[in-house]
């Protein structure tokens, strides 16, 4: 039957009839949609659909096998977490009994907004959440109420209580009868092209890319296996500076990323005047030894503060999400990329204030970014906001850093299934296993080559660019320590591991 829409009268429809003209129309328009983006950007598209389909095989393959949970040690990190919020509670409450007559409930906005904003009458807080202003009591807010130095025991424990609580949102997931912690990967959730993850298709386990590090020792390989994970070392950094080279010229970043230990050498720059030795581990040494603030070092300074400000963020944003004085800031981004007329700072990498600009001059211009990977997003905010200009900024090298991650999963799922077993992507690392009698140095070096395939050239210099990759291995998912000494140790290769699987983790069962 043919309906044509355009003249339907009110009530000429069956029940039926306007079920099938309401989905046809919902087709149409997204088709229609899809015409006129492929007019404007013919074939643009194409390549990124291409590659997101290719992911749902490995992604799905990652659901379905699930990452094994050992029962009794989640269980005791349980019963010990839950004594910690109980010890909280009781302490908070001592606090907050005299104030208000009851107890506080840590986790509850009204509890906390009336005992803060009207009972110890401190000012109200009012944040802005995309686009719409609201009274709140955030972790953002209570960081600012803590300035108040009779609120900050109080704030001191809600935070902990509230950290306590997510500890046990996860160890108190469902996890399925075989005793494996399952989570679903959404590949089209973000607009940066990064994966999201949620419970499984039958609502058991949740997200694993947020599994707290102190979490992952209950996560466990499976008997006769064991786990290999890989991080992409400093990589938004080092995209970042391949960016900045290519546009500008400029390989000052991306130089100090490939020149050894990355934070180090940018101590060496942003404080040139400091008595610097020739040998890297005195560098090293003289960096985390000299103090900018109370207990922060260089090395502290240049690895929090160059993150943050490479994303554009100010020495206001700075000083309130690192609590340091203000002057501190603005000398720190002055020296790092900002420079200084008044006190003639020369920054160590100005380009990145180019970079800022010119993402600017793009926004204003074409509404559009596409990064070095062929990712374009188009930004239909406003384009001359600060807030739509940061979201530009971060959008490169978080993408970038999205894209590569994803193509380096599926090429180690085309070229080792029959080997390895995926676990888990959790943005820039990727955790797999391997059977213990195979030849895991072996397996690792290929992980890494196919790693080294994924190269960006710049076209004027011909510099080619590749992201490290640093692994470890173990039979949990927590770093290697006295109290965890099964846990993720660094690989090297030709260095035998010569710890042996303990024998409680022959455990098959989950909590």
């Amino acid at each position: 039957m043919l309906i044509q829409t355009a003249t339907i009268e009110p009530g000429s429809l069956n029940t039926e009839e306007q079920h099938q003209a309401y989905c046809a129309m919902d087709s149409m328009l997204t088709l229609e949609i899809l015409e006129n983006i492929n007019k404007e950007h013919p074939g643009g598209a194409e390549p990124i659909y291409s590659f997101e389909r290719a992911l749902q095989a490995p992604l799905l393959e990652m659901a379905l096998h699930g990452f094994l949970i050992d029962g009794l040690d989640r269980h005791r990190m349980e019963l010990a977490v839950k004594k910690k919020v109980q010890e909280s509670r009781m302490v908070l409450d001592e606090l907050a009994q005299p104030i208000w007559g009851k107890s506080l409930n840590p986790r509850s906005h009204t509890q906390l907004s009336e005992f803060f904003y009207k009972t110890m009458k401190i000012p109200e807080i009012w944040l802005s959440f995309k686009g719409e202003r609201k009274l709140s009591v955030n972790r953002e807010a209570l960081e600012k109420i803590d300035e108040y130095m009779y609120a900050r025991p109080l704030v001191s424990l809600i935070l902990s209580c509230r950290d306590l609580y997510k500890q046990l949102d996860v160890l108190t997931e469902e996890i399925d009868e075989d005793g494996r912690h399952r989570t679903s990967y959404n590949i089209g959730g973000t607009e940066t092209g990064r994966l999201s993850s949620s419970t499984s298709v039958l609502g058991t386990g949740g997200n694993a890319q947020n599994i707290a590090p102190e979490l992952r020792r209950v996560f466990i390989s499976d008997s006769g296996w064991k786990l290999c994970s890989i991080d992409l070392e400093q990589v938004e950094a080092r995209d970042v500076g391949f960016i900045c080279g290519s546009l500008f010229g400029d390989w000052s970043l991306l130089d100090s990323c490939e020149s050894g230990d990355f934070h180090t050498n940018n101590c060496r720059l942003i404080w040139p005047d400091q008595p610097w030795p020739a040998d890297p581990a005195g560098c090293r040494q003289l960096a985390e030894r000299v103090p900018i603030y109370r207990d922060w070092t260089m090395r502290d300074l240049a690895k929090r503060g160059g993150h943050l400000t490479n994303y554009n963020g100010t020495a206001w944003t700075m000083s309130r999400v690192l609590k340091l004085p203000m002057k501190v800031c603005v000398e720190f981004q002055a020296r790092y990329c900002r420079g200084s007329t008044n006190s003639g700072i020369r920054p160590a990498y100005p380009s990145l204030r180019q970079y800022w600009n010119w993402i600017a001059d793009r926004l204003q211009t074409v509404g559009s970014i596409t990064t070095p990977f062929g990712r374009q997003r188009h930004f239909f905010g406003d384009q001359r906001s600060d807030a739509t200009l940061r979201e530009a900024i971060a959008f490169v090298p978080q993408s970038m850093t999205a894209d590569r991650t994803n193509l380096w999963l599926w090429k180690i799922w085309a070229t080792l299934k029959d080997r390895i077993q995926l676990l888990a992507q959790t943005h820039d690392s990727i955790t797999f296993q391997v059977r213990e009698e195979d030849d895991i140095d072996e397996i690792i070096t290929t992980v890494l080559e196919l790693l080294n395939t994924i190269k960006l050239i710049d076209p004027k210099s011909q510099r080619t660019y590749i992201a490290p990759g640093a692994a470890k291995v173990g039979w949990n998912w927590a770093s290697e320590s006295e109290n965890n000494p099964a846990g993720l140790l660094k690989w090297r290769r030709g260095t035998q591991d010569k710890r042996s699987r303990p024998s409680g983790l022959e455990r098959l069962k989950g909590g």
